[in-house]
């Protein structure tokens, strides 16, 4: 009798689920939770924590059920290329600016796919980079400079 389960799924669950309860944990131990009307600082973090933690037993469960599917190969291009626009945006936020450096942080990430010519990741670059500009800087309010000083901005 074969084994049964979709072992990427199990292994997806598994990492979600981690997480998840490392920060709902977190929260519950080191920060004061509050309540629905009354939040305090660990009521969010615990809060999706929770829900990362339900997600990732949720697609573990399902996996298990499941017919067996092996591990495909890695795609190393994809992982090289998310963790360097991460590290790109990380590196370049506050002297580029968000703009610039969420665009070519995208533009990064999105070469992640063999899918997408330069024209597309442009598109997705900018559209994201007007959305988040939008919301965080003139929605919300929040100080980040759009434009930085490696450009001659604020």
């Amino acid at each position: 009798m074969t084994p049964r389960g979709n072992l990427q799924d199990l292994a997806a669950g598994g990492v979600f689920a981690a997480i998840g309860l490392f920060f709902a944990l977190g929260a519950w131990f080191d920060l004061r939770i509050g309540s629905a009307f009354s939040m305090g600082p660990g009521y969010f973090p615990l809060l999706l924590g929770g829900l990362l933690t339900t997600l990732g037993i949720a697609i573990a469960l399902k996996a298990v059920v499941a017919a067996r599917v092996p591990f495909d190969a890695t795609s190393w291009r994809g992982l090289i290329m998310t963790i360097a626009a991460v590290v790109f945006f990380a590196a370049t936020v506050r002297g580029l600016g968000l703009a610039p450096s969420l665009c070519i942080a995208t533009m990064i990430a999105a070469s992640a796919s063999g899918q997408v010519n330069l024209r597309l990741a442009a598109m997705l670059g900018v559209s994201l980079t007007f959305l988040c500009v939008a919301i965080f800087i003139w929605g919300l309010g929040l100080r980040y400079a759009t434009i930085g000083p490696w450009l001659g901005g604020q």
